[in-house]
């Protein structure tokens, strides 16, 4: 499933991501010729500059409380409804060597073009340096099991301009069962328009 991303780049990622650096993230990024992401462990309002992920980094510790992380069955779409559009929600698979997406926002499909569930984080587009990042940023998450907030200016044949992203884990008995991720992002296409299909 994971073909050429199942690779000692991906932990490698992880492994800095995991020790609270992202040099190994900028390595990456600098070789596919795009800027750094900014990477930010347990986010705070001022870190994100986003009201959907204001809303959902404090419904996620009001309902996580004293425990490491909420559980999955509080994953409530009525608490969700700032950013219902913008999310997916993740499934760690195989000991979280890939993760299945079991939901993928209305407004993401729109925006990518295609819906993306039921796929894999690794199957996004398996040849490119961001299904790299981002498989690391999930397997960081279910080790650390904090937040995590990322933002990138992606390369030019991306569907966006901008992308920031926030993962929130959740689960039960110790172990991270799901991922709700959000997207506020930038199109650089019409809502809808996939990138293959830019005029001539």
């Amino acid at each position: 499933m994971l073909n050429a991303l199942d690779s000692p780049l991906v932990n490698r990622l992880r492994d800095d991501l995991v020790s609270g650096g992202s040099s190994a993230s900028a390595g990456l990024f600098d070789a596919s010729g795009v800027a750094p992401p900014t990477v930010v462990w347990a986010p705070v309002q001022d870190d994100m500059t986003s009201e959907p992920f204001d809303h959902l980094i404090g419904f996620w510790r009001a309902r996580k409380g004293d425990r490491p992380w909420p559980a999955e069955a509080e994953i409530d779409p009525v608490d969700l409804r700032p950013a219902l559009g913008r999310l997916l929600i993740c499934e760690p698979i195989d000991d979280a060597a890939d993760f299945r997406i079991r939901l993928y926002g209305s407004r993401l499909a729109l925006e990518m073009g295609r819906d993306l569930t039921g796929t894999y984080i690794s199957e996004f587009a398996p040849t490119s340096y961001i299904t790299t990042f981002y498989l690391a940023c999930y397997r960081a998450v279910v080790i650390r099991g904090e937040p995590l907030f990322t933002r990138h200016e992606p390369s030019l044949d991306a569907y966006a301009a901008d992308i920031k992203r926030l993962l929130l884990p959740f689960g039960a008995d110790g172990r991270i069962t799901r991922i709700v991720t959000a997207v506020d992002s930038v199109p650089r296409l019409p809502l809808g328009r996939p990138a293959w299909a830019r005029r001539p």
